[in-house]
């Protein structure tokens, strides 16, 4: 298999989603002055990414299996038909990334102890694998964005901030939340996005997410009260002392967000949404991280 066309399969690009929350969980356990296990945080980091995309892949695989369209099969939106893979090397590339993914995570556990991980790492598996597999996939319901926003935007950050043998509580909960919402609606969007650019494929493919149901103009309207709710989420934690106030730097994000969905409302296919969610999440996530990073360095 070419490298190009691994990279496709595995969506070497969408591993972001998993990055920043994981940079996130980091920076919040700096800030509050947690001392940190760089040996469990590598760990995981290298746990996470692998997991993140043999999920991809297996989204990929099932969706390949289960289009009930020739143009689907034949690799319109899919690399497998388009790059003629077999189910075989598809499957060698999932394993390997989930023995990686399993493998180290079963060795943070053993460092981290309890039960709490543990029970974190099997409900993100399972949301991971139902996500697309399953009698009723999560991908083709309406709570997609759910929960791939509170896996990957709230459950990594926590999971972080826990190898750091941090006891879970309430109050850590909430905190972690208020720290984690923006990349929670981020990651939400990202998904709403790509069900977007999907729309016209997914009614002939029966797969009724939320734009199934919103239709494309209103799911719109919702792709914009997601990132305004991460905003808010930004202001309150500021004004409860959550946050510091240098993550308010993200506002500079509403700028490319604005300009970007102009183009996005003309053009709802795949280019026109998924690749600029995909820059809003970095741009966003990239000024917040700064700002904590500055409040780290600067003791805001």
């Amino acid at each position: 298999m070419q490298r190009k066309v691994l990279m496709d399969l595995i969506e070497i690009k969408s591993a972001i989603a998993s990055v920043l929350p994981f940079i996130i969980g980091v920076l919040y356990t700096s800030y509050h002055h947690i001392t940190l296990d760089w040996v469990n945080i590598g760990l995981f980091f290298l746990a996470a990414v692998a997991f993140h995309l043999a999920t991809n892949v297996w989204d990929n695989l099932q969706d390949y299996l289960n289009a009930k369209h020739a143009t689907f099969k034949a690799g319109v939106n899919d690399v497998i038909g388009r790059e003629s893979l077999t189910k075989q090397q598809v499957e060698k590339v999932l394993l390997t990334l989930m023995i990686i993914a399993t493998g180290l995570g079963l060795f943070v556990w053993v460092r981290v102890g309890g039960i709490v991980w543990p029970i974190l790492a099997i409900l993100s598996y399972g949301v991971g694998f139902l996500y697309s597999g399953g009698p009723k996939p999560i991908s083709r319901t309406p709570l997609g964005e759910t929960f791939s926003g509170l896996t990957m935007g709230f459950v990594i950050v926590l999971m972080v901030v826990l190898v750091n043998n941090v006891k879970l509580t309430g109050s850590l909960i909430w905190t972690v939340f208020i720290t984690a919402a923006m990349g929670i609606f981020s990651i939400a969007n990202i998904m709403l996005a790509n069900n977007i650019g999907d729309y016209q494929e997914d009614l002939k493919e029966d797969r009724r997410t939320l734009v199934y149901y919103l239709g494309q103009t209103k799911a719109l309207y919702l792709y914009l009260i997601l990132y305004t709710c991460g905003y808010l989420s930004v202001g309150y934690g500021v004004l409860v002392h959550i946050l510091p106030w240098s993550t308010l730097l993200s506002l500079i994000g509403i700028l490319p967000i604005v300009n970007h969905f102009k183009y996005f409302w003309q053009d709802r296919t795949k280019k026109g949404s998924f690749i600029l969610t995909i820059k809003n999440t970095v741009i966003i996530m990239g000024l917040y991280i700064i700002g904590l990073l500055m409040a780290i360095i600067f003791s805001f």
